[in-house]
């Protein structure tokens, strides 16, 4: 065995271990025998010299592993670095082949751009609104706790003080149990006041929510009594804003309603719970004797290993226990749990936050997928066309020694170079995306302030980039190699028919799934142009709603009416003022209270089921101002006060249900909440109040001086110069009172249209999504049309030369062109049908296979369809039989 022999075995690779250790074998004894050799010439016997160098060299096993192990790993290293070099050097070449290229690379980066970029900004939506949980530690045993009858037609309502403490006493389900309800307060400041976004909560709401104050401390149950909550808890941005972030703010006191309150603490960065806006918590000064109110939310902790069903049996089974031992014992003895659905909704926090919106979001991912798929189609009938036109570059690889899969992995590397491109601009269009959303007034989500772009999203991006460069790109790459092992003669040919097929399947895909989206988007629209001309039964053009939230001087009658009167009067004398009034709350502001109504010439009702009526407190002037008819008797006139009988006017609905519309008047009412028995004078028009796709629901209106509140907003109709106006009224107002906050102003039309954003959004992004398949289809068909009868060019002027009439070659070209359509709109016609059904609870007054939209929507791609061959069909009809022949 020779040196020579032993540096060759040192600097060979071993691909296996049979094969390193075969090697290390070979060395062994290469060694051992060198030692041999060496021992012999210096005068040792053969059996010796073999003894000795065998006990020098030691037991082999050992070094024989280690050897192995290094080999192994050295070739692993290697392995890695080649297919890195090999990857990165496809990828140049990727590149350098698209930089050749810039209007088909442009082309096809803007296409993928569109599809990646929509994928990227809805999957964050969906990512941080839906999948993400929320940002509390075990927020998957966070529940919130509502309560349902809907045996008198409440599906759903709060619970009251009542409920609270009950359920936090007597629930041995939860860790801790809260309640909170949001509430607007007033903060006066530098002789200022304004409007804050305050929540009442009771004193285990963070502990319930896991979260503590940064700094300062909680609330103690001593400070959730009546009378002694004069104590908040400051969001970390009204902390830096109103006190530049001094640590002095704990204990100091603000202005609030008109009382002092005093700083405890200040809640972490990012904390925003119940709603984005929060600015302040105060105590709610749990009443455990307040039976009604039910405007409160439910949230409590599930104990380790306890499921939200066993935690709603035992929370329903005390509400019905609590109704039986209720107030009015006739109607609990009614409690039955076999005759009645009464109870208590638990459901995990992060659903219940979220289900009204799951729906909409997962439509509209469900849209930019189908964009997405749309635009790998359309690049990859792009790619499909250049693989033809490449096929004598791939035919010289060939000759060259390239294998078809080494072929294959070089397309599929300038398809996923491609995509790359595509996902660069379309993550930079995602930024965009979401920086609109999160900021735009118009979007209405929950969970949007904590929505962004981050590495998880980009992440995903990335996987979708890569998979969407091999869909797009393998079908072309398997192409080009089949049409390389065809003969050189016929090799053109069959790569042309080819690629026709190819297309026109890619096309086909393109308009199914074009009228899947155009079909969706129009039945949304339909059903939003039909929600938002549903009538009111008021009219709330026109009207502008001004919050005035009173201070505390105006608590009593005889200091709050008077105010009231002066206000309408030097209101209503501001010029451009038509009409004004004032009321609990307006339409669509849910501030009514909803309870249930007795009526005095019928027995009260011993099943329970007694009537559910929104209450309201209206001024002289209301119903004028709002635009709701009156049908029979009298409206709120100014001497309806507190020294003259109690008044009330119903709407239709409720006089149709117990009297014959005029019978009415002169009959008395009152809610279950109280016990003042209320005469009817008069009888107008029913409204929709928070919901239009609902029947209106039963309105009771009460004498804004008989019921006194301090929390009102006022109604003014204008004249064209609304604006004007406003500015006047404000200005007379904070003339009278300069402690009233006057941020609270909104039209009236934007209430009732904060109702519909969600469906607004579903419908503005669908119709959007719609528009981009429409044009990638209308591009794809155009490009297929245009390449057929570019390789067709022979066959046209041979045509031509026999004497064929060029409108037969438009009429052929535009056929062909149909008959593609037909089969794309057709096969998205089926599946429109299939897909369209599961987005029915979106839609208003509209069939999900209403045939109107089907039809219409239908003709009018295949029109957009038929439009697009129309340029490759003149070009084709304009053949020189001379020029095309002399080409081949």
């Amino acid at each position: 065995m020779s040196v020579g022999r032993g540096w060759r075995r040192f600097f060979r690779i071993s691909r296996d271990g049979q094969s390193a250790r075969r090697d290390v074998d070979d060395e062994i004894a290469f060694h051992l025998a060198m030692r041999e050799e060496k021992l012999r010439r210096l005068g040792a016997s053969p059996t010796d010299a073999e003894a000795q160098a065998r006990a020098r060299f030691g037991d082999p096993g050992p070094v024989r592993d280690e050897c192995v192990t290094i080999d192994q790993r050295y070739a692993r290293e290697v392995r890695v670095m080649e297919w890195i070099e090999s990857v990165w050097s496809d990828l140049r070449y990727a590149f350098r082949t698209l930089r050749r290229m810039p209007a088909f690379t442009l082309v096809a980066t803007l296409t993928l751009a569109l599809g990646i970029g929509a994928t990227t900004a809805m999957f964050t939506l969906v990512d941080e609104i839906l999948l993400r949980p929320l940002p509390y530690p075990n927020a998957d045993r966070i529940v919130r706790l509502i309560q349902s009858y809907p045996e008198i037609g409440l599906a759903t309502w709060g619970i009251s003080q009542a409920n609270i403490a009950l359920y936090r006493d007597g629930a041995t389900d939860f860790e801790s149990f809260a309640g909170y309800r949001t509430n607007g307060m007033t903060l006066a400041a530098g002789g200022r006041a304004e409007r804050v976004d305050a929540a009442l909560v009771t004193a285990d709401f963070f502990h319930v929510l896991g979260v503590d104050p940064a700094r300062g401390r909680p609330f103690t149950r001593d400070e959730d009594t009546k009378g002694n909550n004069s104590v908040a808890i400051l969001s970390d941005a009204f902390w830096r804003s109103r006190f530049a972030g001094r640590i002095d703010a704990i204990g100091s006191t603000i202005d609030l309603d008109g009382s002092p309150i005093r700083v405890i603490g200040v809640m972490p960065s990012g904390f925003a719970f119940p709603t984005a806006g929060t600015q302040v918590w105060l105590p709610m000064g749990l009443d455990p004797s307040r039976q009604f109110g039910f405007t409160n939310v439910g949230i409590a902790r599930l104990k380790p290993g306890v499921s939200v069903e066993h935690a709603r049996r035992q929370t329903t089974a005390i509400m019905w226990d609590w109704a039986r031992r209720g107030p009015n014992v006739a109607r609990s003895k009614s409690v039955d749990p076999a005759r009645t659905h009464m109870a208590t909704i638990v459901g995990p926090l992060q659903e219940a936050m979220t289900k009204r919106t799951a729906r909409p979001l997962i439509v509209l991912l469900a849209a930019v997928g189908l964009i997405l798929l749309i635009a790998i189609a359309n690049v990859a009938t792009l790619l499909s066309s250049r693989a033809a036109i490449r096929q004598r570059e791939i035919g010289l690889r060939a000759a060259l020694g390239a294998t078809g899969s080494r072929v294959i992995r070089q397309l599929l590397t300038e398809s996923v170079a491609l995509a790359l491109l595509g996902a660069a601009a379309g993550v930079a269009m995602a930024f965009a995306a979401v920086r609109v959303f999160t900021n735009s007034r118009l979007v209405a989500l929950p969970r949007l302030h904590e929505v962004h772009v981050d590495g998880r999203v980009l992440a995903v991006t990335l996987a979708i980039s890569v998979l969407s460069g091999v869909l797009f790109g393998l079908l072309p790459a398997l192409q080009s190699v089949r049409a390389r092992t065809t003969g050189e003669l016929t090799m053109r040919e069959t790569a042309q028919r080819s690629v026709r097929r190819l297309n026109s399947g890619l096309v086909v895909a393109q308009l199914a799934l074009s009228v899947i989206l155009l079909i969706a988007a129009g039945l949304m629209l339909e059903s939003f142009q039909r929600l938002t001309a549903v009538n009111l039964g008021f009219r709330p053009e026109g009207i502008t709603s001004i919050a005035l939230p009173l201070p505390s001087k105006y608590n009593s009658a005889s200091t709050a009416n008077p105010f009231f009167a002066t206000i309408l009067e030097q209101v209503r004398a501001v010029p451009g003022v038509r009409s004004a009034a004032l009321a609990w709350g307006l339409p669509f502001e849910g501030e009514s209270n909803y309870d249930g109504f007795l009526v005095g010439d019928r027995p009260a009702p011993s099943s329970g089921a007694e009537g559910q009526t929104y209450q309201i407190g209206v001024s002289p002037g209301y119903f004028a101002t709002m635009g709701i008819p009156l049908l029979f008797g009298r409206d709120v006139s100014a001497s309806d006060d507190t020294t003259s009988v109690p008044i009330a006017l119903i709407d239709e609905s409720i006089a149709k249900r117990y009297w014959k519309g005029p019978d009415a008047l002169g009959k008395r009412i009152r809610t279950t909440g109280d016990t003042t028995w209320l005469t009817i004078v008069g009888v107008v028009g029913a409204i929709h109040d928070g919901d239009a796709t609902r029947l209106p629901a039963p309105h009771l209106y009460v004498s804004l001086a008989q019921s006194g509140s301090q929390r009102v907003s006022l109604a003014i109709r204008a004249d064209m110069d609304g604006a004007g106006a406003v500015r006047s009224v404000r200005s007379t107002i904070s003339r009278l009172d300069s402690a009233i906050p006057l941020d609270g102003v909104r039209t009236l039309g934007s209430v009732v249209g904060d109702s519909l954003a969600t469906k607004r959004l579903t419908e503005i992004l669908l119709a959007a999504f719609a528009a981009v398949a429409v044009l990638l289809a209308a591009v794809g068909i155009y490009g297929v049309m245009s390449l057929s009868v570019a390789n067709r060019r022979r066959e046209f002027g041979v045509r031509l030369a026999v004497g064929a009439e060029p409108r037969a070659l438009v009429r052929l070209v535009l056929r062909e062109g149909a008959i593609v359509a037909a089969a794309g709109i057709g096969i998205g016609v089926i599946g429109a049908l299939v897909a369209t059904r599961w987005m029915a609870s979106l839609l208003y007054d509209v069939s999900p296979t209403d045939p109107v939209v089907f039809v219409t929507l239908s003709a009018l791609l295949a029109a957009v369809a038929v439009a697009s061959c129309f340029v490759p069909a003149l070009r084709a009809s304009r053949s020189d039989p001379l020029v095309a022949l002399r080409a081949d």
